[in-house]
């Protein structure tokens, strides 16, 4: 996997769904078909981004399926999340660990969570990074950094989910 980084600091979703097909990113988000720049939340510099579901059209165009594989699952009874349990593979948040990294092993993906600016770390953004499964590595976008999973923190990512990328094959 090649290195990019974000042409801004909104685009970082994108970017990590590129390094994981191996495309530009400026191509990536012309396929997209906006530039994310768009401030709809009332909020001067505050810019509306991308969401995963727009990067998962991309990909499957290209022939690749996109699984999300939660770290932290919740189930609930309601629509509205009350009550919201959470689920464990296993008999405790490290059995979940387990499985994603049995999950991250097999394939490519992206990585999406929070970042906190190790300067500012009541300042919580979302975020997100490409896995490498051959490396083993994480490709953030945010500085052009490869590192470890074990040192995500360190860097002030921490992941939520991996959105598991895999050629489709025909049958």
């Amino acid at each position: 996997m090649k290195i990019q980084t974000n042409p801004n600091y909104w685009s970082c979703l994108p970017t990590a769904f590129a390094m994981v097909v191996n495309k530009p990113v400026v191509w990536f988000i012309r396929q997209i078909g906006h530039p994310g720049a768009e401030e709809p939340y009332g909020v001067k510099g505050l810019k509306a981004g991308f969401h995963e579901q727009e990067c998962i059209d991309v990909v499957q165009e290209l022939g690749f399926s996109c699984t999300p594989i939660e770290i932290h699952p919740t189930i609930s009874p309601h629509p509205d999340g009350k009550d919201a349990r959470p689920i464990f593979f296993g008999n405790n948040e490290a059995a979940n660990w387990d499985r994603l990294l049995k999950h991250l092993y097999q394939t490519r993906g992206v990585l999406t969570g929070i970042y906190r600016k190790p300067s500012q770390p009541e300042k919580i953004i979302g975020h997100a990074v490409a896995w490498d499964n051959a490396d083993r590595q994480v490709y953030d976008p945010n500085q052009g950094r490869v590192y470890q999973l074990s040192e995500a923190y360190n860097y002030g990512f921490i992941p939520r989910c991996f959105w598991k990328v895999q050629k489709v094959q025909n049958v």
